[in-house]
């Protein structure tokens, strides 16, 4: 796959498409980038200099079919087979579940294009450095109430793969909560 030279272009005009028309347009920086073909998600660079998540329903990239055309990156979807969560009304309760659930049959199933198979492929030590990286976005993030709610959220992710590695179910980890209280 052609990379995009951010040292020529440091922002590139994306267009995100099904094949047929364009779902979406945004902007991309390296980090950006590194982000969308790391975690197969869309990430985009915004107006005011931060690098955020755009979830397109029902859709995942294509990052194996991505053409750069000067400054300009496509990058096509395609319809995903299952969604991690549809149900977004979900009790806040049972979201940890559902996503550990997610998680042990990602292990299991090891789809394509998926982060968290990459992750899972990689090994401990690299689940171990996102958990380490996501850690310290938080701390830069304390000025910033989105940001810091964004990155715990990705801190959340990276434990819970981090946990479901080690066969450590994450109802151990709140039972010990509870026995502090």
């Amino acid at each position: 796959m052609k990379q995009p030279d951010f040292n020529a272009i440091p922002v590139y005009h994306c267009e995100i498409t099904d094949g047929d028309k364009n779902i979406y347009s945004c902007m991309m920086n390296s980090k950006a980038w590194s982000k969308t073909i790391e975690n197969n998600v869309i990430w985009e660079y915004t107006e005011n200099g931060r690098v955020v998540e755009h979830l397109i329903e029902g859709f995942s990239p294509v990052t194996e079919d991505v053409v750069i055309n000067n400054d300009k990156i496509i990058i096509k979807l395609k319809k995903n087979s299952s969604n991690v969560c549809e149900d977004k009304n979900m009790p806040l309760s049972d979201v940890l579940k559902a996503l550990e659930a997610t998680i042990r049959q990602r292990k299991q199933d090891m789809p394509k294009n998926s982060y968290t198979t990459h992750l899972f492929q990689k090994g401990e030590e690299k689940i171990l450095k996102k958990l380490g990286e996501e850690t310290i976005e938080v701390i830069l993030a304390r000025n910033d109430l989105a940001e810091t709610i964004y990155e715990s959220a990705d801190v959340l992710y990276h434990l819970m793969v981090y946990l479901v590695s080690k066969e450590i179910p994450f109802d151990k980890v709140l039972e010990e909560l509870r026995n502090r209280m």
